[in-house]
């Protein structure tokens, strides 16, 4: 009864700042008001020594997956906003499937959100994670340990599970912008690490950026919306690199 009635209160929490977001919205106009709409209400309760990913999205979607209504064990897709604005269900359709991304995510931030993800007891996970990282300046080899920590413990606590460890996606830097350590060139060395790491689980490394990689190494412009984020074309090629694996 208690949970129930945590599950009711946090649903309740949502709907109210959902509704403030739509009268800012009306009030000023969507266009107008995004910016700084994504920026001062992603700091609200932050304080100095916050991590970078913990945004208010971050810990709002933590909250929705808790009373998210999903089959018993599901396929889970875990990474960051590249799986998080991905419709698996509409991807996958007839399959029983959970989105698991978080936009702005790191592997921080999926250490610190595992738990969840082991009480789905899921038969496959889907995990993509890395490329934030490198943008909040995090280093090649640290961002390998909180991998490495990451798949420790899930094969420490899911024995039974297939993960399915995939490549990072390059991105089109003459759009979308470089930030501190994420480039092409780093993207690539880390993918290199991540293969080695998917070697030493025994797990399924799927190196599926080839057709996410023009002749210039950037992310071609007619699978993005941004540079960095994917547009439906490019999840339709995405789902045709690992739809084998998901209906296995």
């Amino acid at each position: 009864m208690k949970n129930i009635f945590l599950k009711r209160k946090i649903y309740l929490i949502l709907i109210c700042i959902m509704a403030v977001a739509a009268a800012v919205s009306m009030q000023g106009g969507w266009k107008r008001t995004q910016k700084r709409w994504n920026s001062d209400i992603n700091d609200i309760g932050r304080g100095p020594d916050t991590p970078a990913y913990l945004s208010l999205h971050y810990r709002l979607r933590k909250m929705y997956f808790m009373i998210e209504p999903h089959k018993p064990r599901p396929i889970v897709f875990l990474g960051d906003s590249m799986t998080d604005e991905g419709n698996w269900e509409r991807l996958f359709p007839g399959q029983n499937v959970v989105n698991r991304g978080i936009g702005g995510d790191t592997t921080l931030g999926v250490l610190n959100r595992l738990e969840q993800i082991i009480e789905l007891n899921p038969p496959k996970i889907f995990l993509m994670i890395g490329t934030n990282d490198l943008c909040y300046n995090r280093s090649i080899t640290k961002t390998v340990e909180n991998y490495d920590r990451i798949l420790y413990l899930l094969h420490k606590n899911l024995p039974d599970t297939k993960i399915y460890v995939e490549s990072v996606f390059p991105f089109n830097d003459k759009i979308f912008p470089s930030v501190y350590l994420r480039t092409n060139k780093n993207i690539k060395l880390l993918n290199v690490q991540i293969k080695k790491l998917a070697a030493k689980y025994n797990d399924p490394y799927l190196d599926i950026t080839r057709p996410f990689t023009g002749s210039d190494g950037r992310l071609p412009a007619q699978y993005t919306i941004d540079g960095l984020h994917f547009n439906e074309k490019g999840y339709k090629v995405w789902r045709n690199q690992i739809q084998k694996y998901v209906k296995s």
